[in-house]
């Protein structure tokens, strides 16, 4: 519990949460302008990253500020989720759910909780549960990834569901799918909805560095090298992209090709 409340307070160990610096010669925002709905913006940018710790630390700033809002309590989960924190993201589903028991998008994400810990028949259930409680964009999202690990067909059903629940340009839901279908190693699904996010927010690095991971995998190395490319335009110091395009033009033809037989 203490490790806990100091993460709720902002006392986690290295937090230091700061706003951003503006550039030269443009006035910088006062006290006031840090508030819930910044913290929430700052979580989500840094979410979108790949910065799992980075945004943790500012969904839980925004709870400080207003612990009766759910999206942050999500936020957590799905952060504690990415960094594979089962444990931590199961303890704080729990204490979301004290305040939010009804709330379909917080008992989902515990149906994925189960699914790692491969409890498969407990997590269908829980999810099945959730969406009795309501239709929301996280409890199918959830719906498609417990199926997805239960090697179940339905599961792009439930990712569509979700989508038709988006806005026009919304481009983080089909991220988040995109991202779902990823660590499944379902790269062209994976990549249909990466693009489709991609061609809402161009301007993202870690979208292009996951497409290009995708046609690397599916055998398209000149493709993979033009994203992670674009990757490395949009931010030069993420290294992963670097190694990445290193990695992709020393590949062999002969692997490409043979990805490009298999690829899935």
């Amino acid at each position: 519990m203490g490790r806990f409340s100091r993460l709720e307070r902002g006392k986690t160990r290295n937090v230091v949460v700061k706003p951003e610096r503006k550039a030269e010669g443009k006035e910088r925002p006062t006290s006031e302008a840090y508030d819930f709905p910044y913290y929430i913006a700052r979580a989500d940018e840094q979410f979108f990253n790949g910065e799992y710790e980075k945004a943790l630390r500012l969904y839980s700033r925004a709870l400080q500020l207003d612990n009766s809002q759910k999206y942050p309590w999500v936020g957590q989960i799905y952060c504690l989720l990415e960094m594979n924190q089962l444990k931590e993201a199961d303890l704080w589903v729990a204490r979301a759910l004290q305040l939010f028991p009804e709330e379909p998008s917080l008992i989902s994400l515990r149906a994925i909780i189960y699914a790692h810990k491969g409890m498969m028949r407990r997590a269908i259930g829980t999810s099945d549960y959730a969406l009795s409680k309501g239709s929301s964009m996280f409890a199918w999202i959830s719906r498609g990834e417990v199926l997805l690990m239960a090697d179940n067909k339905n599961a792009h059903f439930c990712f569509e569901k979700a989508m038709e629940m988006a806005e026009f340009d919304d481009w983080k839901t089909p991220m988040r799918i995109g991202m779902v279908y990823f660590k499944r190693k379902a790269y062209s699904s994976a990549l249909t909805y990466l693009q489709k996010a991609c061609a809402s927010n161009i301007r993202n690095f870690f979208l292009w560095y996951h497409m290009g991971l995708c046609h690397h995998k599916l055998g398209f190395g000149q493709k993979a090298m033009e994203e992670l490319k674009l990757a490395l335009e949009h931010n030069p110091d993420f290294r992963p992209a670097e190694r990445a395009l290193h990695m992709v033009s020393r590949t062999p033809f002969y692997k490409r090709f043979w990805r490009l037989l298999t690829r899935k």
